[in-house]
């Protein structure tokens, strides 16, 4: 097979294929121990302090290990931020994992069908660390507010003429069925009168 049948192939079960090296001492710089063994997506039965949960949640941001894991970013976010190769991004990237992995956490999905927790895997691992790192803000910047820009509309004469017309329009309609509702009204009033009278 080629190697555009076999990215094509790995898209179509999808998943990444693998990254392409220069050279193979390459390889091994750029893939830590981590890669060793892709992780399954077997079931969890209980989530712990040290697990990493993946998602956009409340549960996510407040559950222990990803206040953990937004510890290891910050302090690995620098020299991410700073480096130049792919290969010392990638590094930096399986360092994280790694850290995360020897505290016997996991990195975590929900499965939205079953409701049940299982191993993200690798390759998802991967997303998350490189995502959070390149994303990460230093958290001792100055936060700059900028003045909100207050457009006042200034009605043209044109506007004002379109206005004062449907506003006049609106208060004769008004008119009209104040009038009509006092016509039956007073109608009914006369009516009860005469039947009390009688």
């Amino acid at each position: 097979m080629t190697a555009l049948t076999l990215q094509t192939a790995a898209l179509r079960m999808n998943r990444k294929p693998a990254p392409k090296y220069e050279n193979e001492s390459d390889k091994s710089s750029a893939r830590p121990s981590v890669h060793a063994a892709q992780r399954g997506s077997s079931r969890i039965a209980r989530i712990t302090s040290a697990d990493v949960i993946c998602g956009r949640d409340k549960l996510s941001h407040t559950h222990v290990g990803n206040k953990r894991f937004r510890q290891i970013i910050e302090m690995n976010r620098v020299s991410y931020q700073n480096a130049t190769s792919r290969n010392e991004k990638t590094r930096i990237t399986c360092q994280v994992i790694d850290a995360i992995r020897s505290s016997n956490g996991r990195f975590l999905k929900l499965d939205e069908r079953t409701g049940e927790w299982s191993d993200a895997g690798d390759i998802c691992a991967r997303e998350k660390v490189s995502h959070a790192l390149r994303y990460a803000k230093d958290p001792n910047r100055p936060r700059i507010k900028k003045p909100r820009k207050v457009i006042k509309h200034a009605p043209s004469a044109e506007e004002n003429a379109h206005f004062d017309a449907a506003f006049k329009e609106q208060q004769k309609l008004f008119q009209e069925l104040l009038q009509k509702g006092q016509e039956t009204s007073g109608g009914k009033n006369e009516d009860s009168e005469d039947e009390h009278s009688s």
